[in-house]
């Protein structure tokens, strides 16, 4: 017989198929990647620390495979005279399975606590909640109220233990749960009847990708040609309907006026019919106010939910490395770095390096230069002794995403413009596949795992020549995207 937990009913809002796949056919997901188990784990330690709100609190210790003895366990220590505090308590109600991470007993009723790593209230949340609540008083429990528990982005750390109370804030969500309930039997029952019966017909469209990313995305679009009709920019629901019902996953395959297209989309598909590239005119003025000697200037930057350094905060963007080639006027390439070693706040030597490599001439070339430009200004509050020399490197700041952005259609970018995009379709000769690290997600998460200290020395070592190789490929596709772009002229 069928059975929910609190995670699948959640799944089964997004997607009835999703949820009849994660119940019978779990084999088909796509690989869990490193930065989703990161995810994961950082969900697991934010849910530890919060428990240290709650002195005295009883963790219910069964692990997800033992959830029978986590009921035993929740039913002994719920009689007579239940914990003031109950953490992971298991329960069961009309075949829904829940563990809510806080129970606080207030008199005969109870206070829901459920803890996130993000930093804010999303409408996800409120259904996670709900389902609980629902389960809770139908297994006979009193709700009194129901709060999320999430990270405060203002909190700033000073260093030592954290500060409990202003790194998590804590929200009541009672009667927007609480709203939900009466849609709950009907729901349930619906769920359970699906994961019973045969695979559900559910098209493609967002909700492959909202409120989470499905984990049988790969399955369900593995039908697709190589350029489908969901990478069309910003491609609605509506329209990928409409595209179905006429028998088209190409965009190649898209007439030109089809109903609904937007201009941006047209032209898309006008230059994937067309099948070559084309320059408009002006590519070349973009590039008349660069100024040598040219930096081509990328940071990594890495974004711990618990913060590491004084002075910092849940999340912030906290830059570790920087790359800088550099282009003479005679076109001699040089390349600078800085890889923080992990310790300290990396922050101090990252800026004074920095601007000792950039030096007060010359244009700093970065792609989708406000990921930069955004970072600069952060430095600048938090070393105002370096805020007007930072403030200068922001002025010599140019964006080499915008001249693709404005003057470059391709039939491989779809009317995307990231450098992962554009570097195989424009350059071809430069290459990611062979580096330890291929983009900037796993190159922060690595570097984190040596910031606390998480790896052997062997194997920080590796990631750190990684980082380096990373770093370096970035700015010299920068590079070498700017020769390309400096040769076309308009078609």
């Amino acid at each position: 017989m069928a059975s929910l937990s609190k995670s699948r009913f959640q799944l089964g809002l997004q997607c009835e198929k999703l949820l009849w796949l994660k119940c019978n056919r779990p084999e088909l997901a796509d690989p869990v990647t490193e930065v989703q188990q990161h995810v994961f784990d950082t969900g697991t330690r934010v849910g530890e620390l919060a428990r240290e709100r709650f002195p005295g609190g009883v963790l219910i210790a069964e692990d997800h495979t033992q959830s029978a003895r986590a009921l035993e366990t929740t039913t002994r220590l719920m009689a007579d005279d239940p914990p003031r505090v109950l953490f992971e308590a298991a329960f069961v109600h009309a075949g829904v399975f829940v563990r809510p991470d806080v129970l606080v007993r207030v008199g005969d009723a109870w206070e829901l606590v459920e803890v996130k790593s993000g930093t804010r209230v999303k409408p996800e949340n409120i259904t996670d909640v709900a389902v609980q609540m629902w389960v809770l008083e139908g297994a006979g429990l009193r709700v009194r109220r129901a709060h999320l528990m999430h990270l405060d982005n203002t909190y700033v750390y000073q260093g030592g233990g954290y500060d409990l109370r202003r790194l998590f804030a804590i929200e009541e969500v009672t009667s927007d749960a609480r709203a939900w309930l009466p849609a709950f039997p009907e729901l349930v029952a619906h769920m359970l009847e699906t994961i019973d019966g045969p695979e559900p017909v559910r098209r493609i469209g967002k909700h492959c990708e909202k409120p989470y990313a499905c984990a049988f995305f790969g399955h369900c679009h593995a039908s697709l040609p190589e350029r489908p009709i969901t990478a069309l920019p910003r491609v609605s629901d509506e329209l990928i309907a409409a595209l179905l019902d006429a028998g088209i996953t190409s965009i190649g395959d898209i007439p030109p006026f089809f109903p609904g297209l937007t201009a941006a989309q047209r032209a898309v598909c006008e230059t994937v019919r067309r099948g070559t590239p084309r320059f408009a005119p002006g590519l070349q003025a973009a590039f008349a106010r660069l100024r040598h000697p040219i930096h081509f200037l990328d940071f990594e930057t890495m974004m711990p939910a618990l913060p590491l350094y004084p002075g910092t905060r849940p999340f912030q963007q906290v830059p570790f490395q920087w790359s800088d080639h550099v282009l003479a006027a005679d076109g001699a390439l040089t390349h600078l770095e800085f890889l923080a070693q992990p310790g300290p706040d990396p922050r101090p030597k990252f800026v004074q390096t920095m601007l000792e490599a950039l030096g007060e001439e010359g244009s700093v070339v970065a792609y989708h230069a406000s990921f930069e430009d955004s970072r600069l200004r952060e430095l600048a509050d938090a070393l105002p002794g370096h805020a007007d020399a930072l403030a200068r490197v922001r002025a010599r700041l140019f964006d080499l995403e915008k001249p693709v952005r404005d003057f470059v259609q391709h039939p491989e970018l779809l009317g995307r413009s990231s450098i992962k995009v554009v570097l195989p379709a424009l350059v071809g000769t430069l290459s990611y596949d062979d580096l330890g690290i291929h983009e900037g997600g796993t190159a922060s998460l690595r570097y984190l795992q040596c910031a606390r200290g998480d790896v052997s020395a062997k194997v920080r070592d590796a990631i750190m020549a990684d980082l380096r190789a990373y770093c370096a490929t970035d700015t010299l596709a920068m590079v070498e995207l700017h020769r390309v772009l400096q040769g076309e002229e308009a078609a």
